[in-house]
């Protein structure tokens, strides 16, 4: 007797999942990646130059600015360009009266600007608004703050996963929702109005130690209440959520043009998590197995009435005597179970070990890709609503892994994302649109199988010790991502490095993948000793069936 066949009998994707699935996965994941698109808008710097002269803004210090850009746009970005004029003026810039001025074909024309700037910016609002980072001139010398900020989101994040993770294991899923879209929401409204840059940097970091738990959590929880066929829906609901939120981040910054009111947009939301939180139920497999199988069967019995369905009593029962009426000595040796506790067993050992590599290699690409999509375009809304556009495409994946599993169109996605962009490095500069095509292949495939990753992630980790098991992938992958700025800025070498690192990386994540068990259609273990089982037979490339799988791990319980 399983979870999965006790969820058959009271409906495994009724009423009460579907509103699970297209409200609170929605909510939360539309949250997250606004809060993630709108943290880039506030912390880009507008095209600028330095001001002439030491003057105010205006006049004859306006009209050279746009001068500048419309140079520098005509000389394809040159990064050596934009930063002599970004960062130093001329010292006889009066020698160009306007006239003179508007006959400029060239750079080249212009005499060179040798001075240190020391009399301020000059900001191109027509292409974007003003931004935090606009505000305070963090520019030049002072480029490294905006830099710092989001590399200490993500430091909060890799380390936020791991806490939330294991208190979610502990405490339960529901507290910790609530919990982490409490800080989330606070740290997000109370960073727009601190001026002190350090009082920035440490909100911030409170907002990423959120930021993918609360995503993430929300989705773990609705794939613990849906049956072996319907676990794929939440997947695809958290795609097509976070693509949609992607591509409406850039058109919301776009008509509020304000930094200030962005950010408010895309962090108050969360806090109506409080007004909801009555609604949230706690994951009744998690409580089977912490033995509190009074509240567990409390809530099984209100999934059972709003599915229109009769709980089994006999089957709870069953279920109960099997493996979950615990003594309070047995619920607390549970309790305690931790994920490192799976170094004991070989089989979950190497399966996990794998399941956190491919975990890594699915963040890093895919971040890294859309990191790289910004030099793409000239137009910051165009790149991004672009970038998010391709990923679209990628919402077949929860159809493939379906029908066809989790293992094979997890490899096939990550080799093709991989050829992809190692043919971008290979084709002429001068081919700019098969260029074009084949980064954008490489970003809609790793899109399907980082997605593809985060379902198949928390299936082959144990109920026991699966929000463990999430959170160390999840910090694992912070780091990864914290890494993937580090491969894009190779571009500033050669423009063609950076996609040809990451699809050597996608070509080892495909591999890697190849010996992952195989979930698809199966029961999911609810103990190490069960999971032990089941990696040992399930994890050989090629070789076993749903059917063959599932028959095997009904007999090792």
């Amino acid at each position: 007797m399983h979870f999965e066949d006790l969820l058959e009998e009271i409906g495994s994707f009724g009423l009460y999942q579907r509103v699970l699935c297209f409200v609170l996965i929605p909510f939360t994941t539309g949250i997250c990646a606004l809060t993630f698109y709108s943290q880039l808008f506030i912390l880009t710097a507008p095209p600028h130059v330095c001001r002439p002269g030491g003057g105010p803004e205006g006049g004859e210090a306006g009209l050279f600015l746009g001068k500048v850009v419309e140079l520098l746009n005509a000389t394809d970005h040159d990064n050596s360009a934009i930063k002599a004029y970004s960062c130093h003026r001329f010292s006889a810039n009066e020698s160009l009266p306007p006239g003179q001025l508007m006959n400029v074909t060239s750079l080249s024309q212009l005499p060179p600007p040798d001075v240190p700037c020391d009399s301020g910016w000059d900001y191109d609002y027509d292409t974007l608004f003003s931004t935090l980072t606009s505000e305070h001139d963090w520019v030049c010398d002072e480029a490294w703050r905006p830099y710092l900020v989001v590399t200490a989101f993500w430091v909060g994040n890799t380390i936020g996963s791991w806490i939330f993770g294991t208190i979610s294991d502990v405490y339960g899923r529901r507290p910790t929702i609530l919990l982490i879209a409490l800080v989330y929401g606070v740290a997000g409204v109370a960073s727009v109005f601190v001026s002190d840059f350090y009082g920035f940097l440490a909100l911030r970091t409170l907002v990423g130690s959120a930021h993918h738990t609360l995503s993430h959590l929300p989705f773990v929880l609705v794939v613990e209440y849906c049956g072996m066929d319907s676990r794929v829906v939440p997947l695809l609901t958290i795609m097509m959520t976070y693509t949609t939120a992607s591509i409406l981040a850039p058109s919301l910054a776009w008509l509020v043009w304000d930094w200030r009111i962005l950010a408010l947009l895309s962090s108050t939301p969360i806090l109506l998590v409080l007004l909801m939180y009555r609604w949230i139920p706690e994951s009744s497999s998690w409580l089977i197995t912490r033995g509190r199988t009074q509240l567990a069967t409390k809530q099984l019995e209100t999934v059972a009435k709003i599915n229109k369905r009769t709980l089994p009593g006999e089957k709870v029962n069953q279920l109960v005597s099997e493996g979950g009426d615990k003594s309070d000595e047995a619920a607390g040796e549970v309790a305690s179970q931790s994920v490192i506790q799976v170094v004991r067993y070989r089989h979950l050992r190497n399966s996990i070990l794998l399941v956190l590599l491919v975990w890594m290699l699915g963040c890093m690409c895919y971040y890294g890709h859309c990191q790289n999509t910004a030099h793409l375009g000239s137009n910051m809304f165009t790149s991004y609503l672009l970038g998010a556009a391709v990923e679209i495409p990628s919402w077949s994946a929860p159809w493939l892994i379906n029908r066809l599993g989790r293992r094979l169109p997890l490899t096939v996605l990550f080799l093709l994302s991989g050829g992809a962009s190692v043919l971008y490095a290979l084709v002429p500069l001068d081919m700019e649109w098969l260029s074009l095509t084949l980064a954008l292949v490489g970003r809609s495939t790793i899109t399907g199988a980082y997605y593809i990753t985060l379902q198949y992630g928390p299936e082959v980790f144990p109920t026991v010790v699966r929000g463990q098991g999430v959170a160390l992938a999840e910090t694992l992958g912070g780091v990864a991502i914290f890494l993937s700025p580090s491969i894009v800025y190779l571009g500033e070498i050669l423009t063609t490095l950076p996609l040809l690192v990451f699809g050597g990386l996608s070509v080892i994540g495909g591999a890697a993948t190849l010996f992952l068990p195989e979930t698809n259609g199966v029961v999911l273990p609810q103990t190490l000793p069960q999971a032990e089982r089941f990696c040992h037979r399930a994890a050989r490339p090629f070789c076993r069936s749903k059917i063959e799988e599932e028959t095997e791990m009904e007999a090792a319980t």
